[in-house]
């Protein structure tokens, strides 16, 4: 069973960030969680960051997040192990099959990939001034692992890429993602740098080498000066570099083929594993400092909306303050009945072609809505529900039209609100078999099968009106 993942402040916000996305695509039914928000926490982005995790608790955002970070140890070590292989296959091609090998290919070989792609995330970042999207070569290897996370199979759910765009929006905002994906990249090629070091280790140590150097126009002394001036680092830490003699002729039988072999571990340990394990400390040392800050964009026109309903939430608890026996009362009758004696009618997503309301349904009702299907339009129709709490919902909708995960979430927050819930298809032609089986299809594979299904609008009407059936 999966555990649930620590509620950081990130993860927070990470979350706030999925369910903002979405909520683009239909508002949820959130009034449990804007009461328990409003309860539990006191500041305004508390509230927001509150709010959010109790919709992404629900909708399992938040243990898609705990299969990220179960995910994400494995798929680091295959990425680190493609990488290995890359660069291995790279240096082999180079190298060729035989036991001579030239050492300044070798040289490049080992180090060329790694030399390329360094350069690319440096310059990245020296031109767009620390910008988030700077370091182009590091940030493509860590986007890599944030894909591979959010798109492998394993118990995904159905919300996981959704929060991986919410994770690169987030990065992107708080200007993190070259840190972040940074720290992923350095850290998955020091761990190829260490199998390169251990493949080096075992095949210098258990079989005979002859390296040397090659060339048909360029002079010996370019060699010396490379080998010399590649050597000087590794020989502070205890490297050999190979002396004169033996740069001059390393193909004699006296050459010290053991020093040709350790300046190259040397060079391997030095400009490449230390190179990335410093690198990915000082991303890791970034991330850690500037993910303390991150913060929720109070501003945004989205939170600001739902900042305004809990302030319309702290006037109304101080209206009741101010009214103890009113208070009591209100809450007495609320537990007597749950459901109000009201009914109510919405037109979803209807065509243009649609009069509404139609002839043989009440129009005089609290709720009589007709909504295009905007968040704003869900929105406002889903608050006036939770508000009214009615006793029956009729939900009018298009045959014609193939429902959709927008069509079954207006549905169910709908359904929650309401003691009974309906589902009338209007048709403008008369063919309206195929469309009811279609719909009838839909409400089994949703789990929706016991919302009732009226083709004609009399009945839909009768059953609003609950006429037949003794009082409620």
């Amino acid at each position: 069973m999966r555990s649930r993942p620590t509620n950081s402040h990130f993860s927070n916000v990470l979350l706030a960030q999925a369910v903002q996305l979405v909520e683009d695509q239909g508002p949820l039914e959130d009034s449990e969680a804007m009461s328990q928000a409003f309860r539990t926490q006191s500041g305004r982005e508390e509230r927001l960051l509150e709010r959010a995790r109790l919709l992404a608790q629900r909708i399992g955002l938040e243990s898609e997040l705990a299969r990220w970070r179960e995910l994400a140890l494995f798929v680091w070590l295959a990425l680190a192990v493609l990488v290995f292989a890359m660069s291995y296959g790279i240096a082999a091609s180079l190298l060729g099959g035989g036991r001579s090998i030239n050492a300044v290919l070798a040289f490049f070989g080992v180090l060329g990939v790694h030399a390329v792609t360094l350069l690319l995330w440096m310059l990245g970042l020296l031109l767009s001034g620390f910008s988030p999207a700077g370091g182009m070569g590091t940030i493509s290897l860590g986007r890599l692992f944030l894909r591979l996370v959010a798109w492998l199979p394993v118990d995904r759910g159905p919300h996981s890429l959704t929060l991986a765009r919410a994770t690169t929006e987030t990065f992107r905002r708080s200007r993190l993602a070259p840190w972040t994906f940074g720290f992923i990249s350095h850290s998955i090629w020091a761990a190829s740098f260490i199998l390169v070091l251990g493949g080096l280790w075992f095949g210098f140590s258990f079989r005979e080498y002859r390296l040397t150097w090659e060339t048909t126009i360029l002079h010996a002394d370019f060699f010396i000066g490379f080998v010399q001036w590649t050597g000087w680092l590794p020989g502070l830490l205890g490297f050999p570099v190979p002396d004169t003699a033996t740069l001059l002729t390393p193909d004699a039988a006296a050459s010290d083929q053991r020093a040709w072999a350790l300046w190259l571990i040397g060079c391997t340990v030095v400009y490449g594993l230390l190179v990335r394990i410093i690198l990915a400390v000082l991303c890791w040392m970034k991330w850690r400092h500037g993910r303390e800050s991150i913060r929720l964009d109070t501003a945004d026109p989205y939170f600001r909306k739902i900042l305004a309903r809990f302030d319309g939430m702290e006037q109304s608890d101080i209206v009741d303050v101010e009214h103890p026996h009113a208070e009591s009362h209100a809450t007495h009758s609320q537990g007597a009945r749950e459901y109000s004696a009201a009914l109510a009618l919405v037109g979803f997503e209807l065509p243009d072609e649609y009069d509404w309301p139609p002839q043989d349904l009440p129009h005089s009702l609290p709720v009589n809505e007709r909504i295009a299907g905007s968040s704003q339009e869900r929105r406002r129709v889903l608050d006036r529900l939770a508000q009214l709490r009615p006793r029956r919902l009729l939900v009018a909708c298009n045959m014609a039209s193939t429902p959709d995960r927008g069509t079954e979430r207006f549905l169910r927050e709908a359904h929650s609100s309401a003691a009974q819930c309906a589902i009338l298809l209007l048709a403008i032609s008369e063919t309206s078999g195929s469309g009811m089986k279609r719909w009838q299809s839909w409400l089994v594979d949703t789990d929706m099968s016991e919302t009732k299904l009226f083709a004609d609008t009399v009945e839909a009407g009768e059953w609003l009106a609950g006429a037949g059936e003794p009082n409620e």
